[in-house]
């Protein structure tokens, strides 16, 4: 499946709600993992929220969108600074350990490339909090009350919501 630039940007703005904002987090492959359900409007999407256990800018979080035909494809993702990353169609050199975000590109899913291997590096977060917000706001993502102000509370922090 290949989607037009103009498909992928319509997707992430149009206004999405998490139906499951009490999602629990589980432990899965050394990350603390938290999935929640989107729906747009005639749209199913799944946001995850992954932590490494060890690594403390080693995160992501990222947006899917469900296809009615069952593929599913990221247009989203936003992670921590944990590795370098390289654009390779752009030839541009590695990207030092920085926080940077993916976004799907018609030109990446052309050529046989993961949809949101395109990135580009950001100052807009430095932890796993600060990319869902950045996250939400985005790709226009509502439904999620914690993290108001993510210096007072933490996404992985124990809560009794």
């Amino acid at each position: 499946m290949v989607l037009t630039d103009e498909e992928i940007d319509r997707l992430i703005r149009m206004p999405k709600q998490i139906v499951n904002p009490k999602a629990r987090k589980k432990v899965q492959s050394g990350s603390l993992q938290i999935n929640y359900d989107v729906v747009g409007p005639g749209y199913r999407f799944q946001l995850f929220v992954r932590q490494n256990q060890r690594l403390e800018n080693g995160f992501s979080c990222g947006l899917l969108w469900l296809a009615e035909s069952g593929q599913k494809v990221v247009l989203a993702r936003y992670n921590g600074s944990d590795h370098e990353h390289r654009n390779p169609l752009d030839k541009i050199r590695k990207m030092p350990h920085c926080c940077h975000i993916h976004k799907a590109t018609q030109r990446y899913m052309e050529a046989g490339r993961k949809a949101e291997h395109y990135a580009e590096a950001t100052t807009r977060y430095t932890n796993v909090d600060g990319a869902l917000l950045a996250l939400l706001s985005d790709c226009n993502v509502s439904g999620l009350g914690l993290l108001k102000n993510p210096s007072q509370s933490s996404l992985f922090e124990d809560r009794d919501d």
